[in-house]
Protein backbone atom coordinates (compact mmCIF):
# COMPACT_ATOMS: atom_id res chain seq x y z
CA UNK A 1 0.00 0.00 0.00
CA UNK A 2 2.84 2.29 0.83
CA UNK A 3 4.55 1.63 -2.31
CA UNK A 4 1.42 2.76 -4.44
CA UNK A 5 0.95 5.56 -1.93
CA UNK A 6 4.55 6.50 -3.08
CA UNK A 7 4.07 5.80 -6.56
CA UNK A 8 0.87 7.93 -6.85
CA UNK A 9 2.68 10.65 -5.31
CA UNK A 10 5.55 10.48 -7.82
CA UNK A 11 3.23 10.78 -10.42
CA UNK A 12 1.36 13.66 -9.33
CA UNK A 13 4.52 15.40 -8.54
CA UNK A 14 5.89 14.99 -12.01
CA UNK A 15 2.73 15.54 -13.40
CA UNK A 16 2.98 18.93 -11.51
CA UNK A 17 6.48 19.55 -12.86
CA UNK A 18 5.36 18.71 -16.40
CA UNK A 19 2.57 21.51 -16.20
CA UNK A 20 4.82 24.19 -14.57
CA UNK A 21 7.48 23.74 -17.33
CA UNK A 22 4.85 24.13 -19.94
CA UNK A 23 3.75 27.18 -18.62
CA UNK A 24 6.96 29.08 -18.39
CA UNK A 25 7.88 30.98 -21.89
CA UNK A 26 10.01 29.95 -23.94
CA UNK A 27 13.81 31.15 -23.25
CA UNK A 28 16.07 33.47 -24.88
CA UNK A 29 18.30 30.44 -25.56
CA UNK A 30 15.68 28.11 -26.74
CA UNK A 31 14.01 30.68 -29.20
CA UNK A 32 17.37 31.21 -30.76
CA UNK A 33 17.47 28.04 -32.41
CA UNK A 34 14.56 29.47 -34.75
CA UNK A 35 16.22 30.99 -37.16
CA UNK A 36 15.06 34.17 -39.38
CA UNK A 37 13.20 33.32 -43.05
CA UNK A 38 15.00 36.26 -45.24
CA UNK A 39 13.16 35.30 -48.24
CA UNK A 40 10.44 38.04 -47.71
CA UNK A 41 9.09 40.69 -48.68
CA UNK A 42 9.31 42.42 -45.32
CA UNK A 43 12.99 41.76 -45.26
CA UNK A 44 13.20 43.97 -48.45
CA UNK A 45 14.11 40.66 -50.51
CA UNK A 46 13.28 41.05 -54.19
CA UNK A 47 12.50 38.02 -57.05
CA UNK A 48 13.32 38.09 -60.59
CA UNK A 49 12.93 36.14 -63.78
CA UNK A 50 15.99 36.48 -66.47
CA UNK A 51 14.55 36.87 -70.05
CA UNK A 52 17.02 34.94 -72.24
CA UNK A 53 15.77 36.68 -75.56
CA UNK A 54 16.57 39.85 -73.99
CA UNK A 55 19.17 38.75 -71.71
CA UNK A 56 18.06 40.46 -69.20
CA UNK A 57 16.01 40.30 -65.86
CA UNK A 58 12.79 41.04 -65.71
CA UNK A 59 9.42 41.45 -62.74
CA UNK A 60 7.84 38.44 -61.74
CA UNK A 61 4.16 38.03 -60.74
CA UNK A 62 6.02 34.78 -58.69
CA UNK A 63 7.52 37.18 -55.73
CA UNK A 64 3.93 38.29 -54.66
CA UNK A 65 3.48 34.75 -53.76
CA UNK A 66 6.67 33.08 -52.99
CA UNK A 67 8.18 35.95 -50.78
CA UNK A 68 4.96 37.58 -49.19
CA UNK A 69 4.20 35.39 -45.39
CA UNK A 70 1.38 33.43 -46.64
CA UNK A 71 1.75 30.02 -47.32
CA UNK A 72 -1.70 29.62 -49.55
CA UNK A 73 -0.65 31.89 -52.07
CA UNK A 74 0.92 30.77 -55.05
CA UNK A 75 2.48 31.08 -58.51
CA UNK A 76 4.06 28.56 -60.72
CA UNK A 77 7.48 28.45 -62.47
CA UNK A 78 7.64 28.81 -65.94
CA UNK A 79 8.38 25.19 -67.41
CA UNK A 80 11.36 23.95 -68.56
CA UNK A 81 14.95 25.85 -67.91
CA UNK A 82 14.26 28.92 -66.12
CA UNK A 83 16.90 31.04 -63.82
CA UNK A 84 15.00 33.22 -61.01
CA UNK A 85 17.31 36.23 -59.00
CA UNK A 86 16.56 36.30 -55.60
CA UNK A 87 18.29 39.61 -54.12
CA UNK A 88 19.19 40.44 -50.59
CA UNK A 89 19.80 44.15 -49.25
CA UNK A 90 23.57 43.35 -48.63
CA UNK A 91 25.81 40.29 -48.89
CA UNK A 92 25.39 37.86 -45.75
CA UNK A 93 26.01 33.95 -44.85
CA UNK A 94 23.45 31.88 -46.06
CA UNK A 95 23.16 28.47 -44.36
CA UNK A 96 19.85 26.68 -45.87
CA UNK A 97 17.12 26.43 -48.48
CA UNK A 98 13.80 25.01 -48.96
CA UNK A 99 10.69 25.65 -50.33
CA UNK A 100 6.90 24.80 -50.03
CA UNK A 101 4.72 23.63 -53.40
CA UNK A 102 2.25 21.59 -54.42
CA UNK A 103 4.39 18.24 -55.35
CA UNK A 104 5.57 18.05 -58.55
CA UNK A 105 8.64 16.31 -60.81
CA UNK A 106 11.64 18.58 -61.52
CA UNK A 107 15.21 20.19 -60.28
CA UNK A 108 16.86 23.12 -59.36
CA UNK A 109 20.18 24.16 -58.98
CA UNK A 110 21.17 27.08 -56.96
CA UNK A 111 24.06 29.81 -57.31
CA UNK A 112 25.25 32.75 -55.16
CA UNK A 113 27.44 35.44 -55.96
CA UNK A 114 27.98 38.78 -55.35
CA UNK A 115 26.39 40.80 -58.54
CA UNK A 116 23.00 39.95 -60.33
CA UNK A 117 25.27 38.96 -63.42
CA UNK A 118 23.80 36.83 -66.14
CA UNK A 119 23.11 33.25 -65.61
CA UNK A 120 26.29 31.51 -66.60
CA UNK A 121 28.32 34.41 -65.82
CA UNK A 122 31.92 32.80 -64.20
CA UNK A 123 30.52 35.22 -60.91
CA UNK A 124 28.19 32.70 -60.12
CA UNK A 125 29.08 29.56 -57.91
CA UNK A 126 27.15 26.28 -57.59
CA UNK A 127 26.51 25.77 -53.90
CA UNK A 128 23.42 22.83 -54.75
CA UNK A 129 23.48 20.95 -58.36
CA UNK A 130 20.73 19.14 -59.78
CA UNK A 131 18.27 18.82 -56.58
CA UNK A 132 15.17 17.43 -56.94
CA UNK A 133 11.82 19.61 -55.84
CA UNK A 134 10.58 16.71 -54.25
CA UNK A 135 13.64 16.25 -51.96
CA UNK A 136 13.54 20.30 -50.95
CA UNK A 137 9.46 20.40 -51.15
CA UNK A 138 8.84 21.23 -47.02
CA UNK A 139 12.20 19.91 -46.17
CA UNK A 140 15.90 21.90 -45.65
CA UNK A 141 18.66 20.80 -48.49
CA UNK A 142 20.42 18.07 -46.90
CA UNK A 143 24.00 19.57 -47.09
CA UNK A 144 24.03 22.98 -45.44
CA UNK A 145 24.94 25.92 -48.02
CA UNK A 146 26.82 27.95 -45.71
CA UNK A 147 28.27 30.48 -48.47
CA UNK A 148 28.24 34.20 -48.37
CA UNK A 149 26.73 35.86 -50.97
CA UNK A 150 23.82 39.02 -51.42
CA UNK A 151 22.62 36.72 -54.60
CA UNK A 152 21.12 33.26 -55.16
CA UNK A 153 20.27 32.44 -58.39
CA UNK A 154 17.84 29.64 -58.96
CA UNK A 155 17.33 27.66 -61.65
CA UNK A 156 14.30 25.80 -62.33
CA UNK A 157 14.09 22.62 -64.47
CA UNK A 158 10.55 21.92 -64.16
CA UNK A 159 8.32 19.99 -67.30
CA UNK A 160 4.90 20.32 -65.58
CA UNK A 161 4.78 23.58 -63.40
CA UNK A 162 2.53 23.39 -60.03
CA UNK A 163 2.51 26.54 -57.83
CA UNK A 164 5.01 27.30 -55.26
CA UNK A 165 4.02 29.03 -52.30
CA UNK A 166 6.57 30.06 -50.51
CA UNK A 167 10.32 30.18 -50.70
CA UNK A 168 12.99 29.62 -47.65
CA UNK A 169 16.13 31.02 -46.79
CA UNK A 170 17.83 30.55 -43.63
CA UNK A 171 21.27 32.44 -42.21
CA UNK A 172 22.45 33.50 -38.96
CA UNK A 173 19.82 35.42 -37.86
CA UNK A 174 17.52 34.60 -35.60
CA UNK A 175 13.94 34.99 -35.63
CA UNK A 176 13.48 36.09 -32.04
CA UNK A 177 15.84 38.79 -32.27
CA UNK A 178 13.41 40.69 -34.72
CA UNK A 179 10.02 42.70 -34.57
CA UNK A 180 7.63 44.37 -36.72
CA UNK A 181 8.50 48.44 -36.20
CA UNK A 182 7.25 51.25 -37.78
CA UNK A 183 9.42 53.06 -40.59
CA UNK A 184 10.76 56.12 -39.60
CA UNK A 185 9.40 57.63 -42.54
CA UNK A 186 6.96 56.24 -45.00
CA UNK A 187 8.05 54.39 -48.52
CA UNK A 188 6.98 53.76 -52.17
CA UNK A 189 6.44 49.91 -51.63
CA UNK A 190 7.50 49.42 -55.20
CA UNK A 191 10.92 51.44 -54.88
CA UNK A 192 11.46 49.26 -52.07
CA UNK A 193 10.32 45.65 -52.20
CA UNK A 194 9.93 45.24 -56.35
CA UNK A 195 7.36 45.07 -58.67
CA UNK A 196 5.11 42.87 -57.41
CA UNK A 197 3.50 42.95 -54.28
CA UNK A 198 1.19 41.29 -51.96
CA UNK A 199 0.65 44.02 -49.09
CA UNK A 200 -2.33 42.74 -47.31
CA UNK A 201 -0.13 39.21 -46.90
CA UNK A 202 3.07 40.44 -45.80
CA UNK A 203 3.13 40.33 -42.00
CA UNK A 204 2.76 37.42 -40.08
CA UNK A 205 1.63 38.77 -36.53
CA UNK A 206 1.43 35.00 -35.33
CA UNK A 207 4.99 34.34 -35.88
CA UNK A 208 8.17 34.51 -33.69
CA UNK A 209 9.90 37.60 -35.19
CA UNK A 210 6.32 39.22 -34.65
CA UNK A 211 6.72 38.34 -30.91
CA UNK A 212 3.92 35.94 -31.54
CA UNK A 213 3.69 32.60 -28.95
CA UNK A 214 1.85 29.22 -29.08
CA UNK A 215 0.93 29.70 -25.23
CA UNK A 216 -0.47 26.11 -25.16
CA UNK A 217 -0.56 22.57 -27.52
CA UNK A 218 -2.39 19.12 -26.36
CA UNK A 219 1.15 17.86 -28.55
CA UNK A 220 4.04 16.73 -27.14
CA UNK A 221 6.90 18.27 -26.08
CA UNK A 222 6.91 21.87 -23.80
CA UNK A 223 6.68 25.81 -24.48
CA UNK A 224 9.65 25.66 -26.16
CA UNK A 225 9.05 23.23 -29.02
CA UNK A 226 5.27 24.22 -29.75
CA UNK A 227 6.67 27.43 -31.36
CA UNK A 228 7.52 25.03 -34.35
CA UNK A 229 4.06 25.84 -35.56
CA UNK A 230 4.63 29.13 -36.45
CA UNK A 231 8.47 29.06 -37.20
CA UNK A 232 8.14 30.01 -40.64
CA UNK A 233 9.36 26.31 -41.47
CA UNK A 234 7.10 24.33 -43.40
CA UNK A 235 9.25 20.84 -42.31
CA UNK A 236 8.75 21.65 -38.63
CA UNK A 237 4.75 21.12 -36.99
CA UNK A 238 3.31 19.97 -34.01
CA UNK A 239 0.33 17.52 -33.46
CA UNK A 240 -2.54 19.09 -32.02
CA UNK A 241 -4.91 16.28 -31.16
CA UNK A 242 -8.93 16.69 -31.22
CA UNK A 243 -10.95 18.47 -28.78
CA UNK A 244 -14.55 19.13 -27.76
CA UNK A 245 -14.66 21.31 -25.20
CA UNK A 246 -11.15 23.36 -24.97
CA UNK A 247 -9.10 24.04 -27.08
CA UNK A 248 -5.78 22.13 -28.76
CA UNK A 249 -3.86 25.29 -29.34
CA UNK A 250 -3.61 28.41 -28.29
CA UNK A 251 -1.56 31.43 -30.02
CA UNK A 252 -0.92 35.15 -28.64
CA UNK A 253 0.08 38.05 -30.45
CA UNK A 254 2.05 40.90 -28.73
CA UNK A 255 -0.39 43.19 -28.60
CA UNK A 256 -4.21 43.39 -29.63
CA UNK A 257 -4.82 43.60 -33.59
CA UNK A 258 -7.41 44.24 -35.78
CA UNK A 259 -7.20 40.65 -37.58
CA UNK A 260 -9.00 40.04 -40.87
CA UNK A 261 -7.17 36.79 -42.60
CA UNK A 262 -5.36 33.50 -41.92
CA UNK A 263 -3.77 30.84 -43.38
CA UNK A 264 -3.07 27.31 -42.22
CA UNK A 265 -0.89 24.60 -43.67
CA UNK A 266 -1.13 20.86 -43.02
CA UNK A 267 -0.73 18.05 -44.79
CA UNK A 268 -2.44 16.49 -47.64
CA UNK A 269 -4.49 13.62 -46.17
CA UNK A 270 -5.91 15.62 -43.72
CA UNK A 271 -9.92 15.56 -43.45
CA UNK A 272 -11.73 17.52 -41.23
CA UNK A 273 -12.03 20.71 -39.26
CA UNK A 274 -10.25 23.58 -37.68
CA UNK A 275 -12.32 25.67 -35.53
CA UNK A 276 -10.50 29.08 -34.97
CA UNK A 277 -11.63 31.28 -32.03
CA UNK A 278 -10.61 34.82 -32.27
CA UNK A 279 -9.76 35.99 -28.02
CA UNK A 280 -9.95 39.57 -26.81
CA UNK A 281 -7.99 38.04 -23.82
CA UNK A 282 -5.13 35.79 -23.94
CA UNK A 283 -5.55 32.50 -21.16
CA UNK A 284 -1.95 32.12 -18.94
CA UNK A 285 0.73 30.26 -20.49
CA UNK A 286 0.09 26.70 -20.81
CA UNK A 287 -3.64 26.77 -20.59
CA UNK A 288 -6.28 25.84 -22.74
CA UNK A 289 -9.72 27.65 -23.54
CA UNK A 290 -12.76 26.71 -22.24
CA UNK A 291 -14.95 26.94 -25.90
CA UNK A 292 -18.00 24.90 -25.15
CA UNK A 293 -20.87 25.97 -26.46
CA UNK A 294 -19.29 28.89 -28.44
CA UNK A 295 -18.95 29.27 -31.97
CA UNK A 296 -16.17 29.55 -34.26
CA UNK A 297 -14.89 33.15 -35.42
CA UNK A 298 -13.69 30.63 -38.60
CA UNK A 299 -13.70 27.25 -39.69
CA UNK A 300 -10.94 25.97 -42.39
CA UNK A 301 -12.16 22.88 -43.93
CA UNK A 302 -9.72 19.96 -45.02
CA UNK A 303 -10.65 17.30 -47.23
CA UNK A 304 -8.14 15.25 -48.23
CA UNK A 305 -6.55 16.88 -51.72
CA UNK A 306 -5.27 19.93 -50.21
CA UNK A 307 -2.77 20.84 -47.13
CA UNK A 308 -3.58 24.59 -47.23
CA UNK A 309 -6.90 26.24 -46.05
CA UNK A 310 -7.46 30.65 -45.57
CA UNK A 311 -10.00 32.69 -45.45
CA UNK A 312 -10.70 36.36 -45.28
CA UNK A 313 -12.96 37.99 -42.82
CA UNK A 314 -14.25 41.07 -41.19
CA UNK A 315 -12.13 42.50 -39.14
CA UNK A 316 -12.10 41.24 -35.25
CA UNK A 317 -9.82 43.38 -32.74
CA UNK A 318 -7.82 40.16 -31.02
CA UNK A 319 -4.83 39.50 -28.80
CA UNK A 320 -4.76 35.53 -28.85
CA UNK A 321 -6.15 32.63 -31.11
CA UNK A 322 -7.18 29.32 -30.13
CA UNK A 323 -7.90 26.04 -32.35
CA UNK A 324 -9.96 22.80 -32.09
CA UNK A 325 -9.26 20.30 -34.56
CA UNK A 326 -12.36 17.69 -35.61
CA UNK A 327 -11.36 15.01 -37.62
CA UNK A 328 -13.71 13.92 -39.90
CA UNK A 329 -13.11 10.14 -38.42
CA UNK A 330 -11.08 8.79 -35.28
CA UNK A 331 -8.83 10.85 -33.69
CA UNK A 332 -6.54 11.83 -36.30
CA UNK A 333 -4.40 14.83 -35.26
CA UNK A 334 -3.67 17.48 -36.89
CA UNK A 335 -0.07 18.71 -38.10
CA UNK A 336 0.42 22.18 -37.81
CA UNK A 337 3.08 23.29 -40.23
CA UNK A 338 2.58 26.94 -40.24
CA UNK A 339 0.19 29.49 -38.90
CA UNK A 340 0.01 32.96 -40.64
CA UNK A 341 -2.02 35.25 -39.08
CA UNK A 342 -2.79 38.48 -41.08
CA UNK A 343 -3.72 42.31 -39.49
CA UNK A 344 -3.21 45.96 -40.70
CA UNK A 345 0.81 46.21 -41.13
CA UNK A 346 1.35 48.35 -44.23
CA UNK A 347 4.76 47.20 -45.90
CA UNK A 348 4.78 51.32 -46.82
CA UNK A 349 4.43 52.05 -43.00
CA UNK A 350 6.37 49.19 -41.37
CA UNK A 351 9.41 46.70 -41.54
CA UNK A 352 11.29 44.05 -39.27
CA UNK A 353 13.85 45.55 -36.87
CA UNK A 354 16.72 43.16 -37.91
CA UNK A 355 16.21 43.62 -41.20
CA UNK A 356 19.11 45.55 -43.26
CA UNK A 357 18.51 49.15 -43.42
CA UNK A 358 15.40 50.55 -45.37
CA UNK A 359 15.91 50.78 -49.67
CA UNK A 360 16.27 54.48 -50.05
CA UNK A 361 13.60 55.67 -53.13
CA UNK A 362 15.46 55.99 -56.02
CA UNK A 363 18.87 54.26 -54.76
CA UNK A 364 20.57 52.52 -57.81
CA UNK A 365 22.71 50.66 -54.93
CA UNK A 366 19.67 49.42 -52.95
CA UNK A 367 16.98 48.71 -55.60
CA UNK A 368 17.30 46.67 -58.42
CA UNK A 369 16.15 47.57 -61.50
CA UNK A 370 14.11 45.06 -64.50
CA UNK A 371 13.79 45.04 -68.05
CA UNK A 372 10.31 46.88 -69.36
CA UNK A 373 7.30 43.94 -70.02
CA UNK A 374 7.50 43.98 -73.61
CA UNK A 375 3.65 43.54 -74.53
CA UNK A 376 2.35 45.71 -71.30
CA UNK A 377 -0.85 44.00 -70.13
CA UNK A 378 -2.22 43.50 -67.05
CA UNK A 379 -0.74 41.15 -64.77
CA UNK A 380 -2.75 39.22 -62.25
CA UNK A 381 -2.52 38.24 -58.53
CA UNK A 382 -1.09 34.92 -57.78
CA UNK A 383 -3.27 32.31 -58.03
CA UNK A 384 -4.02 29.91 -55.00
CA UNK A 385 -5.13 26.43 -54.90
CA UNK A 386 -9.11 25.89 -54.65
CA UNK A 387 -11.49 28.39 -55.06
CA UNK A 388 -11.83 32.33 -54.06
CA UNK A 389 -13.29 32.28 -50.44
CA UNK A 390 -12.36 35.96 -49.27
CA UNK A 391 -15.61 37.23 -48.00
CA UNK A 392 -15.77 41.51 -48.24
CA UNK A 393 -14.85 43.14 -45.18
CA UNK A 394 -17.38 44.47 -43.17
CA UNK A 395 -19.61 42.00 -44.71
CA UNK A 396 -18.16 38.40 -44.07
CA UNK A 397 -20.79 36.47 -41.94
CA UNK A 398 -19.71 35.23 -38.41
CA UNK A 399 -18.59 32.62 -37.95
CA UNK A 400 -16.81 32.38 -41.84
CA UNK A 401 -15.80 28.51 -43.35
CA UNK A 402 -13.03 28.15 -46.02
CA UNK A 403 -12.47 25.92 -48.65
CA UNK A 404 -8.88 24.90 -49.56
CA UNK A 405 -6.45 27.76 -50.85
CA UNK A 406 -6.73 31.04 -51.18
CA UNK A 407 -7.05 33.22 -54.42
CA UNK A 408 -5.73 36.91 -53.37
CA UNK A 409 -8.10 38.72 -55.81
CA UNK A 410 -7.18 42.47 -56.12
CA UNK A 411 -3.72 42.99 -53.54
CA UNK A 412 -2.44 45.21 -56.09
CA UNK A 413 -0.70 44.63 -59.12
CA UNK A 414 -0.38 47.69 -61.15
CA UNK A 415 2.46 47.94 -64.44
CA UNK A 416 5.15 50.05 -63.96
CA UNK A 417 8.40 50.42 -66.25
CA UNK A 418 11.16 48.84 -64.93
CA UNK A 419 14.63 48.57 -66.01
CA UNK A 420 17.55 46.09 -66.59
CA UNK A 421 19.52 44.70 -63.66
CA UNK A 422 22.54 43.93 -65.80
CA UNK A 423 23.29 47.39 -66.52
CA UNK A 424 23.65 48.52 -62.72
Amino acid sequence: MKTKNLASILTIACSAAVIAANQEAPSAKQLAAFPKNIARQHYATNLFLYDASAQRYVATEAAAAWLDDDVTTGWPALAGKQHYLLQLTESQMITNFSLSAKPSSGSITIYAGQQAAAPGNKGWRAVAKDVSIESINQKKLANPLNVEAKYLLIETNITNPAPIYSLYVYGTKSASTEAIVHRAQSVDVRSTVGEFVNNQTAFNISSIYANGRVTYANAQGGNASWQRAIDDNAESFISIAPSTTESGMVVKFDAVHPVSRLALLTDQNARGKADIFLLAQAPANGQPVSIEGLAPSVTLTFDGTSARSSADFAETNATAMAIRWRPESGEAALNVRELNVFSDFSLAEYEVSGAPAAIAEGSDETKIVMAKHGDGKDVKAPIGEGKDVKAPIGEGPDPVESGPGFKPGNLGFPPRTPHNPLSE
